[in-house]
């Protein structure tokens, strides 16, 4: 048997070789980023290679020496070789511009997007916008060796709330301390309230290295995308959630998720498959397995349902996801243990320049099962970007849009969650200062009239938040009429600015409650301002009315 003997320059580059491929292993997360472009993309790089791979043994062919003749005299390579790297780059900017479009093809085709005959009822939905929850958060934590990050919401047995990691700050902590816990903010409540969980955590977001828990969670699975990391209070302890995405298919990866990091304070992982995961009532019941960036993703896909041609050109039963606000769509609803559970829930508007509705779609935040309300031709419903615009077309007391001369824009509104109150789909839209410091008014929309059926004032009322819970459960609003009896009522502009609807219920811009926030009892003054106002535009009706018949009757005689 013949031995290979290698030289000692050749053996040394070998060794050197080795050992420069286990130190790229070990530091595997530091160039994360660019091998997940190559394993995500394969239709962008890999046919250009072929064709690459396929001219240099074309050049190599061409330029071989035959003969005598042609050793003595050396060939040129045939101009028509250029066709190789011309064609590769074809194929690159190609693979570059339709790779999304087949990935989102892949995941339309390989989903199965349930159609549902009608919207759920009810539904748990926070009153409190991310920009205000970071806000409140911030300007209530006092530390000056820690910061909050990753802001998400999350389900608990207590209802939503937000959740922050706290994170040290500064470059000598980052590198020598660990994170101290989180901190936890009542979604549901819009006074500040803040609770701090002491707990330490020796692997988190924001520490150095090796302790830094994407550098942790990357050594043991390598080509997977991490999500948003979650931090989560169970009984056993405060932990921080990771769901993280797999690829699927042989040119056009489609994501998929692939599991759920789970770890805890004294630095151990568990790696769960989907399954093993959902079967956690503590982790299911968070709403956090299923990642509201992957619901997203596939709920994009839906455009592509009709194929690639239809969605680029023909557009037909296509639909397109638009956002409003810095928090991105879907918002997280909790249906009930008895219900569907927590869902991403996100509202698709036609393709093109219309604002209508034209569906919705509920992901299960445990298993990522997807169903889809279609709205029924000839039904005609508000899409979300309307639904802002007609919250600011409304006069409200004491705020100001900016809209017109001489306005100040103190004011916006903010994320119009779409909720089912009573089976029947309306916003809850939220107005903030600009500081995003508060919620000032909590507002409902109506997608079937566009009108505004209902304003809770969070500044003033200390009811408004029992009442806003109470009407998302029933459907009912505090005075006892519903969203459609105020909605099927002209809505009319009252003496202090506010929409209501004529007739005294359903006033959709008085206070919640009736303004002051009590039932029963002797009405108080702005409710007794209110119906004498409504007694007046019945008399100048009245009076209107009576002068019209005089006219024609003159005209006749």
């Amino acid at each position: 048997m013949r031995r290979i003997q290698l030289s000692p320059s050749r053996a040394a580059v070998l060794v050197l070789g080795v050992l420069a491929l286990a130190g790229l292993w070990l530091v595997r997360p530091v160039w994360h980023g660019f091998a997940l472009l190559f394993w995500t993309s394969p239709i962008v790089w890999v046919p250009p290679v072929l064709v690459l791979i396929a001219g240099a043994f074309a050049l190599r062919r061409s330029t071989q020496w035959r003969t005598l003749e042609e050793l003595q005299t050396p060939r040129r390579p045939d101009s028509k070789l250029l066709v190789f790297p011309t064609l590769a780059f074809v194929l690159l900017v190609a693979g570059s511009a339709f790779n999304g479009a087949l990935i989102s093809r892949s995941l339309a085709k390989n989903t199965t997007f349930e159609a549902i005959p009608q919207l759920p009822a009810g539904g748990q939905v926070r009153l409190v916008p991310r920009e205000v929850a970071e806000q409140n958060a911030s300007s209530a934590f006092n530390s000056s060796t820690e910061t909050l990050t990753d802001f998400h919401i999350v389900n608990t047995r207590d209802g939503l709330k937000w959740t922050a990691l706290r994170t040290p700050q500064g470059l000598f902590r980052t590198f020598s301390k660990q994170s101290q816990g989180l901190v936890v903010l009542d979604a549901e409540q819009t006074a500040r309230s803040l609770r701090q969980v002491d707990r330490k955590l020796s692997v988190a977001p924001g520490l150095q290295v090796t302790d830094n828990l994407r550098w942790k969670l990357l050594k043991r699975r390598f080509f997977v995308e991490l999500q948003d990391p979650v931090g989560i209070e169970l009984p056993d302890g405060v932990k921080i959630m990771v769901p993280y995405i797999e690829r699927r298919g042989l040119f056009a990866r489609r994501p998929v998720l692939g599991g759920v990091f789970l770890v805890s304070g004294d630095g151990t992982i568990e790696d769960l498959e989907p399954e093993e995961a959902a079967r956690r009532p503590e982790l299911a019941a968070t709403g956090r397995i299923y990642p509201d960036t992957l619901a997203r993703t596939v709920q994009d896909s839906y455009a592509y349902k009709g194929g690639i041609f239809n969605k680029l050109f023909v557009h037909e039963d296509q639909t397109q996801i638009t956002d409003t606000a810095l928090n991105r769509q879907p918002y997280l609803i909790d249906f009930g243990s008895g219900g569907l559970g927590p869902q991403w829930v996100t509202v698709a508007e036609p393709y093109g320049r219309a604002f209508a509705a034209s569906a919705i779609f509920l992901t299960d935040a445990v298993t990522g099962r997807v169903r889809v309300w279609r709205v029924p031709r000839g039904r005609s419903l508000s899409g979300n970007r309307r639904a802002l615009e007609a919250v600011r077309a409304v006069s409200i007391p004491g705020i100001d849009f900016g809209q017109g001369p001489g306005g100040t824009g103190n004011f916006r509104v903010v994320e119009p969650r779409p909720v089912f109150a009573g089976g029947r789909l309306v916003y809850l839209a939220s107005i903030i200062p600009i500081s995003a410091n508060a919620v000032s008014k909590t507002v409902v929309v109506d997608a079937e009239t566009n009108k505004l059926v209902k304003v809770f004032d969070n500044d003033t009322d200390p009811s408004a938040e029992v009442a806003t819970q109470r009407y998302l459960a029933t459907g009912r609003l505090p005075d006892g009429s519903t969203a459609e009896d105020a909605a099927g009522v002209p809505a009319v502009e009252d003496a202090t600015g506010a929409t209501g609807a004529t007739g005294g219920t359903g006033a959709a811009g008085a206070t919640g409650d009736g303004g002051s926030g009590r039932r029963g009892g002797r009405p108080s003054v702005d409710q007794q301002l209110d119906r004498l106002l409504d007694r007046q535009r019945d008399l100048l009706r009245d009076t209107e009315a009576l002068r019209e018949a005089l006219r024609r009757e003159r005209a006749r005689g």
